[in-house]
Protein backbone atom coordinates (compact mmCIF):
# COMPACT_ATOMS: atom_id res chain seq x y z
CA UNK A 1 0.00 0.00 0.00
CA UNK A 2 1.34 3.42 -0.94
CA UNK A 3 1.85 6.11 1.64
CA UNK A 4 0.00 9.32 0.95
CA UNK A 5 1.65 12.73 0.75
CA UNK A 6 -0.51 15.83 0.65
CA UNK A 7 0.18 18.88 -1.46
CA UNK A 8 -0.85 21.32 1.25
CA UNK A 9 -0.22 24.49 -0.74
CA UNK A 10 -0.42 23.64 -4.42
CA UNK A 11 1.06 25.59 -7.27
CA UNK A 12 0.87 24.54 -10.95
CA UNK A 13 4.54 23.45 -11.07
CA UNK A 14 4.07 21.39 -7.93
CA UNK A 15 1.06 19.58 -9.24
CA UNK A 16 2.54 19.05 -12.71
CA UNK A 17 6.09 18.12 -11.65
CA UNK A 18 5.88 16.99 -8.04
CA UNK A 19 2.96 14.59 -8.38
CA UNK A 20 4.71 12.31 -10.93
CA UNK A 21 7.97 12.56 -8.96
CA UNK A 22 6.26 11.40 -5.75
CA UNK A 23 4.32 8.66 -7.53
CA UNK A 24 7.56 7.36 -9.06
CA UNK A 25 9.04 7.33 -5.54
CA UNK A 26 6.16 5.10 -4.36
CA UNK A 27 3.74 7.61 -2.84
CA UNK A 28 0.14 8.42 -3.55
CA UNK A 29 -0.60 12.12 -3.72
CA UNK A 30 -3.60 14.18 -2.72
CA UNK A 31 -4.03 17.90 -3.24
CA UNK A 32 -5.86 20.14 -0.79
CA UNK A 33 -8.77 22.15 -2.14
CA UNK A 34 -8.76 24.47 0.87
CA UNK A 35 -6.78 24.95 4.05
CA UNK A 36 -9.78 23.69 6.03
CA UNK A 37 -9.02 20.17 4.73
CA UNK A 38 -5.53 20.24 6.26
CA UNK A 39 -6.46 18.89 9.70
CA UNK A 40 -8.18 15.76 8.43
CA UNK A 41 -5.73 15.12 5.58
CA UNK A 42 -2.55 15.58 7.61
CA UNK A 43 -3.58 12.97 10.18
CA UNK A 44 -3.56 10.31 7.43
CA UNK A 45 -0.48 11.44 5.53
CA UNK A 46 3.17 10.50 5.57
CA UNK A 47 4.12 14.10 4.79
CA UNK A 48 3.18 17.44 3.29
CA UNK A 49 4.46 19.55 0.39
CA UNK A 50 4.27 23.33 0.75
CA UNK A 51 4.93 25.60 -2.20
CA UNK A 52 6.84 28.79 -1.46
CA UNK A 53 5.45 30.45 -4.60
CA UNK A 54 3.81 33.83 -4.18
CA UNK A 55 0.51 32.54 -5.51
CA UNK A 56 -1.48 29.38 -4.97
CA UNK A 57 -5.10 28.27 -5.32
CA UNK A 58 -4.99 28.17 -1.51
CA UNK A 59 -4.84 31.87 -0.62
CA UNK A 60 -2.97 31.43 2.68
CA UNK A 61 0.78 32.04 2.63
CA UNK A 62 3.35 29.27 3.01
CA UNK A 63 3.92 30.49 6.59
CA UNK A 64 0.20 30.25 7.39
CA UNK A 65 -0.11 26.78 5.87
CA UNK A 66 2.97 25.61 7.77
CA UNK A 67 1.68 27.07 11.05
CA UNK A 68 -1.70 25.40 10.55
CA UNK A 69 -0.01 22.09 9.74
CA UNK A 70 2.11 22.31 12.90
CA UNK A 71 -1.02 23.11 14.90
CA UNK A 72 -2.88 20.05 13.65
CA UNK A 73 -0.05 17.57 13.16
CA UNK A 74 3.25 18.75 14.67
CA UNK A 75 5.24 15.70 13.60
CA UNK A 76 4.30 15.64 9.91
CA UNK A 77 7.48 15.86 7.80
CA UNK A 78 7.47 18.76 5.34
CA UNK A 79 9.03 19.26 1.94
CA UNK A 80 9.14 22.83 0.64
CA UNK A 81 9.33 23.59 -3.07
CA UNK A 82 9.72 26.56 -5.37
CA UNK A 83 11.23 27.61 -8.66
CA UNK A 84 14.35 29.05 -6.98
CA UNK A 85 17.61 27.22 -6.19
CA UNK A 86 18.35 26.44 -2.54
CA UNK A 87 20.95 29.22 -2.35
CA UNK A 88 18.28 31.83 -3.04
CA UNK A 89 15.57 30.38 -0.79
CA UNK A 90 17.47 29.18 2.31
CA UNK A 91 17.03 32.50 4.12
CA UNK A 92 13.26 32.34 3.50
CA UNK A 93 13.13 28.85 5.02
CA UNK A 94 15.22 29.98 7.99
CA UNK A 95 12.85 32.93 8.58
CA UNK A 96 9.81 30.64 8.31
CA UNK A 97 11.32 28.31 10.91
CA UNK A 98 12.25 31.17 13.22
CA UNK A 99 8.69 32.58 13.08
CA UNK A 100 7.47 29.12 14.04
CA UNK A 101 9.88 28.90 16.97
CA UNK A 102 12.08 26.13 15.63
CA UNK A 103 15.65 25.81 14.45
CA UNK A 104 15.26 24.13 11.09
CA UNK A 105 17.65 21.64 9.59
CA UNK A 106 17.40 22.51 5.89
CA UNK A 107 18.36 19.75 3.46
CA UNK A 108 18.51 19.74 -0.33
CA UNK A 109 19.96 17.58 -3.09
CA UNK A 110 23.36 19.13 -2.29
CA UNK A 111 23.33 18.03 1.36
CA UNK A 112 25.88 15.30 2.08
CA UNK A 113 24.38 11.93 2.92
CA UNK A 114 26.01 12.19 6.36
CA UNK A 115 23.36 14.86 7.14
CA UNK A 116 20.44 12.69 6.04
CA UNK A 117 19.91 11.41 9.60
CA UNK A 118 17.55 14.33 10.16
CA UNK A 119 15.18 13.20 7.43
CA UNK A 120 11.74 12.35 8.76
CA UNK A 121 12.08 14.62 11.78
CA UNK A 122 9.74 17.55 12.32
CA UNK A 123 12.56 20.10 12.45
CA UNK A 124 13.97 19.00 9.09
CA UNK A 125 12.89 20.94 6.02
CA UNK A 126 13.57 19.05 2.81
CA UNK A 127 13.73 21.43 -0.15
CA UNK A 128 13.62 21.02 -3.90
CA UNK A 129 13.30 23.31 -6.88
CA UNK A 130 11.85 22.69 -10.31
CA UNK A 131 15.39 22.54 -11.69
CA UNK A 132 16.13 19.73 -9.21
CA UNK A 133 13.27 17.70 -10.65
CA UNK A 134 14.41 18.39 -14.22
CA UNK A 135 17.98 17.17 -13.58
CA UNK A 136 18.02 13.33 -13.55
CA UNK A 137 20.94 13.04 -11.09
CA UNK A 138 19.36 15.46 -8.58
CA UNK A 139 15.93 13.90 -9.07
CA UNK A 140 17.33 10.47 -8.16
CA UNK A 141 18.98 11.81 -4.98
CA UNK A 142 15.82 13.65 -3.98
CA UNK A 143 13.71 10.52 -4.53
CA UNK A 144 15.91 8.68 -2.01
CA UNK A 145 15.66 11.61 0.39
CA UNK A 146 11.86 11.81 0.03
CA UNK A 147 11.50 8.08 0.78
CA UNK A 148 13.48 8.57 4.01
CA UNK A 149 11.74 11.82 4.92
CA UNK A 150 8.22 10.45 4.42
CA UNK A 151 8.84 7.14 6.18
Amino acid sequence: MNKNVIIARPHPFIVESMKPFLEEAGFSVSKLGSIDELASQSQRSAGAIISLALSSPIPESAQEVFARLRGTSARTPVLFASMLPIEKIASTLEALAKKSGIAANILSHASPSSNWGGLGKQETFLYLSKADLDAPDRRAVLAQMARRHFL
